[in-house]
Formats: C-alpha cells, structure tokens, sequence
C-alpha cells in the first residue's frame, strides 16, 4: 500500500508575520587572515531561524549576507583583500524571515592569504620556460597568471593561467625560445583580489622531444635491451642464446605495439608470460619466475625491470606517461610507482661479476644478483652503483590518492590525465649529466598480473652531441 500526501509545505512567511526576534547578544569577534569569526548568542524565541551579517569586502562595494542556522552560534567571513578595519552587522532571523534591530560588529582582518603568497613567490629559468613556486600555509584556492611581453607593442598580456590550493605550489609555464624575456607573474584569489605582479627577466633554458634515435627508433646494441621499432614492435635484441636477455631481469616477452606517440585509442605495449625465464602463460595470467633444473616457478618478484637504449645521449628534464586506456577504467596493468636511472655503460653479460664471490663471472647466476634484488636469485642491486639515478615518479590522482581500482570517482583533471594528456613528471634540476640508457625500476602496477601496458611515453631534455655520440650514431 502505497500514500500519498499532496499538502503544501508550511509557509513561515505568513504564520509568524508579528513575530521579531531580539537582538544577537554575547558578541565576540576572531580576525582571521583575510576574514574574520564573528561569535555570538542568538535569542531564546520559538521557531528561530538562526543569523546573518550584511557586509562589504570592499568600501562601497556590493552588499553581501551570510547565514547560519540556530545549530551554529558563529558565522566566518573571508575574501577581504586588506587589513583595513570595517564594519559589519550582524541580526538575528526568525522563520518568518523577520530580522532583528542590527548589532554593528569592528573587524580587523589580518594579512590576506594572497598578500603571504606574494612574498613567498619566486620565478626562475627551467627547462623550455619558467618554474614559479610559492607557499600557501592556509591552503587557499588560488590562481597565477602569466604574462609576456608582446613583441609589436611591448605591452605586458596573458599567456596562460594556472591553479592550486597546495601547500607548496609549483606551476611550469612552456613553451618558450630560449632567449632573454620579460615575464610578469600575477596572483589572485576568487574574491578578485590581486597582488602585486612578479616582475622578471629570464632566459628559458633549451629543451626539445627526446626521440630515441634520428630514425625515431632505438636501435639495440647488444641482445638484452628493449627496442622500439618502426613498425610499432617493442622486442628485446637477438635471442640467439639461450637465457641471453634475461640475465638483466628485464622483463622481455611482448605482445602488442608500442609507439612514442600518445596515442589513447590502444596503440600500446605490454608485458605477458612467454618462454625463458617466464614460466608460459598469456594474456592476462601473473608473470613467474621459472628456475632453470628443476626449481620452482613463482611469481615475479619486485620490482619489475625494464631497460632501454635511446640511441643518443641526452640530459632529460620531464617525461609523460600515458597509460593504456581501456573500460572500465584502470583496467589495463599500468606501472604506478617507479624509478628512472641513467647510464651510459652498461655491464655487458660478460663483464659481470658476482656480488657475492660466488658465481663464475659473466654467468646467469652472477648477471641475476647483480642486475635485480631478488631473493630468490640472491639479488644485490649492484648495478644501483653504476647507474644514477634520475627522478622517482608516481601517479597520483588530483586528490593526491595513489590507489587505483574499477569505478572510483575522477575529476576532469584526472580523465583528461587518463585519457589524453597522461600524467607528466618533472625530474629533478640538479640531474645535468647525458645518459642514452635509462632503466625504469617499477615497484607497484595498478592491478595484477605485473604486465605492463601504456599507450605512449614521452621525454624532454637536450641532446649532447659529441665525439663519442658521433662514432655510435655511425
């Protein structure tokens, strides 16, 4: 049995007409940076409805109200761009909207949020443009907008604009020549407020797409690196000896495509069970560990290693991974935590001795401990003492979560991320030496199996041409 009432909502308007409340009472003001806590009492009467305080954030500026309800015995004003004392007044409401005489309330606000950003904000050269930082100890939404100078009129006009309420923020504005300009940095807040610009002449730093090789391909130098081909093919080198490439732990077997280019539509790579050192599988089935003699298979230890040649040396400076899209969301095994080291020499198979003194050298057994840190094969990380490491990267979401599962909720940011623009790492400044080989060390994917799929991965940086670059491009 189903009832249905069709009467009106009671009208306060018309049943408590002759009803106005007393004044607010026990009034006690709390300047704040930028606002102010106005506390109060409200009067003892029936059916009150609660407070507000009329107000201006600017003198002569437009009238505003903000309510409370009778469970809340204070009301917060923010958005003053000053420290001017002003007044606001306060009233009590009753539910037949009928307002008490005002109580005029001083406030004093304190330093604005954006005026202590403002001394907070520097700009400085970076790679292809500028790198502005500053602190926001209140976590105030805020924005940056950046202007150049217009090269016909010399006047000062927007190029971009940016958005934060991070504790420490950081905004890169790109692209631009890497010449001497003028740049203006201007903050503001969503009252309107506007500090004083940051007025500077930089000089951007040159930065171009790392590419891999003048064919757009990396091409193998031995038979244990990843190569990215024309036709799309991510293989490892020549498998002409039996466990060759798999004494780097580097996972090998491939099954798709890969492409420098972000492509979202899945033009994409990924890692599967094979032969050798991974116990066979497919698609979909946990990557393992298979011991040559008779040993057990286990599942693949982290981390997941991947190493690739990039045909020339280069000093890098971002990069952007784009991961594999497919539905429902995060469905796809997308590496979500991992590090990037650099080197230029590489130990061959041969040149590897054993960490532990062991093994003889150049064999499986010493290769594996020195190029992993499993257990299972006595891994030391040795090879962390040749490498150098260039940044540490992690997904995040824009609500700083680093989980991942099907369904959760996503902002715009995060589909845009997710579908189009992937998520960008800036490396560290103080990484200035060329590397051509770079070696990811993944140490958490999304979802199991540890099979990894991306549809494009980009890098930044500058290339350094010299002798020795000259005789490997020959």
């Amino acid at each position: 049995m189903i009832a249905i009432s069709c009467a009106s909502p009671e009208d306060f308007t018309t049943k408590y007409d002759d009803i106005v409340p007393d004044p607010v009472s026990n009034v006690a003001v709390e300047n704040l940076n930028g606002g102010a806590i106005i506390h109060y009492s409200l009067p003892i009467h029936d059916d009150m409805l609660g407070a507000k305080i009329s107000y201006s954030l600017t003198p002569g500026g437009e009238v505003m109200e903000r309510f409370a309800s009778t469970e809340h015995n204070s009301i917060e004003l923010e958005g003053f761009g000053d420290t001017n004392e002003r007044t606001v007044i306060l009233y009590a409401v009753h539910k037949s909207n009928n307002v008490s005489t005002g109580v005029e309330v001083t406030i004093n606000p304190l330093t604005p949020p954006i005026q202590i950003i403002r001394e907070s904000l520097s700009a400085e050269t970076t790679w292809g443009g500028i790198k502005v930082q500053w602190e926001n100890p209140h976590r105030k939404q805020m924005g940056i907008a950046l202007y150049v100078q217009d090269s016909i009129t010399n006047e000062m006009v927007p190029f971009d604009r940016a958005y934060s309420d991070a504790l420490s923020g950081l905004a890169y504005f790109r692209p631009f020549k890497p010449e001497k300009q003028k740049f203006s940095v201007e903050m503001f807040d969503r009252w309107n407020n506007v500090a004083a610009p940051f007025e500077e002449e930089i000089t951007p730093l040159r930065e171009e797409e790392i590419y891999g090789s003048n064919y757009h391909r990396i091409d193998p130098p031995t038979e244990y690196y990843w190569s990215l081909f024309d036709d799309g093919r991510v293989v490892p080198g020549d498998n002409t000896s039996p466990w060759r490439y798999t004494y780097r732990c580097d996972i090998h077997n491939t099954d798709g495509q890969s492409s420098r280019t972000f492509n979202p539509n899945g033009i994409y790579w990924h890692s599967t069970s094979g032969t050798d050192m991974w116990a066979p599988g497919g698609d979909g089935v946990p990557l393992e560990l298979y011991i040559p003699g008779g040993g057990p298979v286990m599942l693949l230890p982290w981390p997941v290693y991947v190493t690739f040649d990039m045909g020339r040396k280069a000093v890098y400076s971002r990069m952007a991974y784009l991961t594999r899209r497919r539905s429902p969301n995060f469905s796809a095994n997308m590496p979500v935590e991992f590090d990037v080291w650099g080197t230029n020499n590489p130990k061959t198979v041969e040149e590897v001795e054993c960490p532990h003194g062991i093994h003889e050298k150049g064999s499986r057994e010493a290769n594996q401990a020195y190029w992993s840190s499993w257990a299972i094969v006595n891994g030391a990380d040795e090879w962390k003492k040749d490498w150098v490491h260039i940044a540490s990267c992690k997904l995040e979401l824009s609500s700083g979560e680093n989980t991942w599962y099907e369904g959760m909720p996503l902002s715009a940011e995060d589909v845009e991320k997710y579908t189009s623009t992937g998520w960008h790492f800036v490396f560290p400044d103080d990484v200035t030496e060329a590397f051509r080989y770079l070696r990811w060390e993944i140490h958490h994917i999304n979802r199991p199996p540890q099979s990894l799929m991306m549809a494009g991965l980009k890098y930044w940086g500058m290339y350094i041409d010299d002798d020795e670059n000259d005789e490997d491009d020959e």
